[in-house]
């Protein structure tokens, strides 16, 4: 195993993880990024995707992160992220109604005054969400 360091994790509402790894993976605007220690020092901004964490037994433990941001120094890595959630707390009836209803703001918003950037947003939220869901259960 290599050399690790420490990951925080960090939204409004808790801090959703803290802890050392050797390697991370996550989604940033220019594609998915893999950390290990020693990484060059980074900001970089976070999309709706997936997390993975290299956990003590080599596998990795998921989780559905919103968008945000990753700052890369020294041996510390710092994820700001709006929301995040492991995949084995993602409330699958939850998450199909949260897409619906982002579906239906969408297709009233052509015709109200409806926040559809917002309801784009919460769509792209919802159907990663369900996807991690299914694909990693």
């Amino acid at each position: 195993m290599g050399n690790k360091f420490m990951l925080e994790i960090v939204t409004p509402d808790r801090s959703f993880f803290k802890g050392e790894t050797d390697m991370a993976i996550m989604r940033t605007s220019e594609g998915d990024i893999g950390i290990l220690y020693d990484h060059e020092p980074l900001v970089a901004p976070l999309r709706v995707g997936s997390l993975r964490i290299k956990q003590d037994d080599q596998t990795f433990r998921w989780a559905a992160c919103s968008a945000g941001f990753v700052t890369v120094n020294d041996s510390v890595v710092t994820m700001v992220v709006d929301s995040a959630e492991w995949v084995d707390e993602i409330d699958m009836d939850r998450a199909l109604e949260a897409k619906r209803r982002a579906e239906a703001r969408i297709y009233e918003g052509e015709d109200k005054e409806v926040d559809v950037v917002r309801a784009r947003a919460a769509l792209e939220r919802a159907i990663n969400r369900i996807k991690l869901r299914e694909i990693r259960k």
